[in-house]
């Protein structure tokens, strides 16, 4: 998965860096990490790799590039309209956000905790490929764009990647409407009010910041802690109340039967003597 030059220099694509418990997920499609097929061939195949490895507690993702991502490829719906005309770029565009929608369900649904790193434009796919992720950490500075133009652009919100499904659940369904009509973009400290972004961290120090988060999380809770926490806080928070008492019961002793509980026991009682 891993593509590197023999000079050491990064080729474009997918970079996968193996760490205890961690990996970082490093997007390099230069110019803006566009939404198109081989990023999604790739992220398909990091996903199927890191569900495969119960190792594998968290995952980051983050960007080489100056720009997290800014959606869809504008010179390939160039191309394909220049070319093939508006309602075959509806066909084949329809072919690649089912992709997209997919690979953000597959995400959501992992037992995985996915935590995103923004340090550059995070715009239309590119917000609902941050969306998708379960934690969002941002570097806070004013020049970094964050948002939905796309009803701006095309009057419409194509959501590719189910973005205002996700949205609308870390914003509240108004704002998030609200957000989505009038198409302008927010600063990361703007985000955050809004609830799109739960941690603003200095510019230089994002990386270490997240890093640092996603060592003590993939540390005391592993797979098991990890998975059961996502499900409780997530999807827990979708059902009807005594539903989900009943669903946090399951997932609560399944996750101390097979999760680090036995072990966290022993270590403190030891305390004790």
């Amino acid at each position: 998965m891993e593509q590197r030059s023999t000079e050491g220099v990064a080729q474009p694509g997918l970079d996968v860096d193996a760490q205890p418990g961690i990996q970082v997920w490093t997007l390099g499609f230069a110019p803006v990490n566009a939404i198109g097929p081989e990023l999604l061939d790739q992220l398909e195949g990091a996903l199927t790799a890191a569900v495969a490895d119960e190792s594998v507690a968290v995952i980051v993702l983050t960007s080489s590039l100056r720009v997290f991502s800014a959606g869809a490829d504008a010179k390939w719906i160039k191309r394909v309209v220049d070319a093939e005309g508006p309602e075959q770029l509806l066909i084949r565009f329809r072919h690649t956000m089912d992709r997209f929608r997919a690979l953000c369900v597959r995400m959501r649904r992992s037992d995985l905790l996915f935590v995103v790193a923004l340090a550059g434009h995070t715009l239309a796919g590119g917000l609902e490929l941050a969306a998708a992720c379960d934690l969002r950490f941002a570097a806070d500075d004013d020049a970094i764009q964050i948002g939905a133009p796309e009803m701006k652009l095309f009057g419409v919100m194509p959501s590719g990647g189910a973005g205002t499904q996700f949205l609308s659940r870390l914003m509240g369904p108004a704002r998030c409407l609200r957000f989505l009509l009038e198409a302008e973009s927010a600063t990361p400290n703007q985000a955050h009010d809004l609830g799109i972004v739960e941690q603003l961290v200095e510019p230089d120090r994002l990386r270490e910041e997240v890093m640092a988060f996603a060592t003590r999380v993939a540390g005391r809770a592993g797979r098991a802690g990890v998975g059961a926490a996502k499900r409780l806080a997530l999807d827990g928070a979708e059902l009807p109340l005594f539903e989900a008492i009943e669903f946090d019961h399951t997932v609560h002793w399944d996750s101390m039967r097979r999760g680090n509980f036995l072990p966290g026991v022993s270590a403190f009682v030891k305390q004790f003597g």
